[in-house]
């Protein structure tokens, strides 16, 4: 269903089920959130998922979505209103675990959908179209800061990478060590790419 033909309920349907999907995934893991238990904590039938995403891919892709858009919310007004690139990259790392201190839920479901889905036609899974854009605009941050001369030169993909994958790598630690303090570990990462990228 295109999403401009949509009406006010039916948007507020959607919703709903995305907030039921999210629920069970994180709490159940993504083998466990079959249609049927969505559909149970949503209070409505397997068919009205299927009349409003057409599957479980379509659904899981509203998930990524759902969580993506939480934390371009967060994230972006604070990183676009910073005066240097070093600001904005700091506030980038900073933002990036803040969401994951405000909005668990959505992380670990989001963490569940990267490990364990797979694309049915065997392609790429749901969130690697998400990662590439959260690259290419961490690579945006970078460029700025090397056109300014606040950064050195270095490839920008492969800084990018880096700073992605230590940001990636915090969920697993949460998942460990529910007391983690992640206002530390974005200090230290905030350190640690700070002298990794200034010139």
């Amino acid at each position: 269903m295109q999403s401009g033909t949509r009406t006010f309920i039916e948007e507020a349907r959607r919703s709903q089920i995305v907030a039921c999907a999210i629920e069970v995934i994180a709490t159940l893991g993504y083998a466990n959130a079959s249609l049927s238990r969505i559909a149970k904590l949503a209070k409505v039938s397997t068919g009205v998922i299927s009349y409003h995403f057409g599957g479980k891919d379509e659904l899981i892709q509203a998930v990524v979505a759902e969580v993506a858009g939480i934390a371009t919310e967060l994230m972006t007004p604070r990183i676009v209103s910073q005066a240097t690139a070093a600001d904005a990259l700091r506030v980038y790392i900073e933002a990036n675990l803040e969401f994951m201190r405000l909005h668990p839920k959505p992380l670990l479901a989001l963490v569940e959908i990267v490990t364990h889905s797979r694309a049915s036609d065997g392609g790429p899974g749901p969130y690697a179209a998400q990662h590439e854009i959260a690259i290419a605009d961490l690579e945006k941050v970078l460029a700025w800061g090397r056109r300014t001369g606040e950064f050195r030169d270095f490839d920008l993909r492969t800084m990018a990478l880096a700073i992605r994958g230590a940001i990636d790598a915090v969920p697993a630690q949460i998942a460990i060590f529910p007391d983690l303090d992640i206002d530390h570990l974005a200090r230290e990462l905030t350190v640690l790419f700070t002298l990794a990228t200034r010139k």
